[in-house]
């Protein structure tokens, strides 16, 4: 499968340049200028790959590597910044980047610590949390981030749902308290409170009922949420074909 990285950048000359430049060496580029856009990219699709320009107009791109190092440990940072004291690197590294690139950039040398990044990745990749969380007909694909039915196919979810329904099904059938739910979810709203949850699990229960008539998420009186279901872990479909 070809590499995928996501480059966020708002030099719209610069993220040309380099876009093609890894196009050209076999990566898949997809290129947005703000960090909502990012944020809702990195939810929606699967990476191997995050280039971020760290100085963005009145934007910090160290949030973006930060939310990722979290809830993607598997993928690869790379950081390209204007910023280039030794604490500017310490910082970035700290907040999670693999590798942190000076501007002005070179676009070869991009390329080749690109290219080893992205395969060290997808190798972790393959060690970590690749596996689909079998449950009932529906499967949960923590790279792509989707849920799918066997019949019904792919079931739209916003991140923050996926995000909360993922932590509740490789739960063990714990029950999972609100805060600790609010903890898994990333929201730059600073009104957002545990109730918010609350919406969040209404909106989850109301789509898996619309396909199979019921759901497996339990409410447990005075202590949040728990799955009902039994869950399953299967290979990716990748993997299964390497093996045989």
């Amino acid at each position: 499968m070809t590499p995928r990285a996501l480059l966020l950048e708002d030099d719209a000359v610069a993220a040309k340049l380099l876009q093609e430049h890894l196009s050209r060496e076999g990566l898949q580029v997809l290129h947005c200028k703000t960090l909502d856009n990012a944020y809702r990219l990195l939810n929606r699709d699967a990476f191997d790959l995050l280039l971020v320009d760290r100085v963005l107009d009145s934007e910090d791109g160290l949030e973006l590597v930060r939310y990722a190092r979290i809830h993607y440990p598997a993928i690869g940072i790379i950081v390209l910044s204007g910023k280039n004291q030794p604490l500017d690197r310490i910082v970035g590294l700290e907040s999670g980047a693999d590798d942190y690139v000076p501007k002005p950039l070179d676009p070869r040398e991009v390329v080749i610590r690109a290219r080893r990044l992205a395969a060290r990745a997808r190798a972790m990749m393959r060690l970590t949390n690749g596996d689909l969380l079998k449950f009932h007909d529906f499967s949960l694909d923590p790279l792509a981030r989707k849920l799918s039915h066997r019949d019904a196919g792919v079931i739209p979810l916003t991140g923050k749902e996926f995000d909360v329904l993922h932590c509740l099904a490789r739960s063990g059938n714990r029950p999972l308290s609100r805060e600790s739910l609010l903890r898994n979810i990333h929201d730059r709203d600073p009104c957002t409170t545990d109730r918010t949850i609350d919406t969040l699990i209404s909106n989850i229960r109301r789509k898996l009922r619309l396909i199979c008539g019921s759901d497996p998420v339990c409410t447990i009186r005075g202590n949040g949420y728990a799955f009902g279901a039994v869950v399953t872990l299967q290979p990716r479909p990748e993997e299964i074909a390497g093996r045989a």
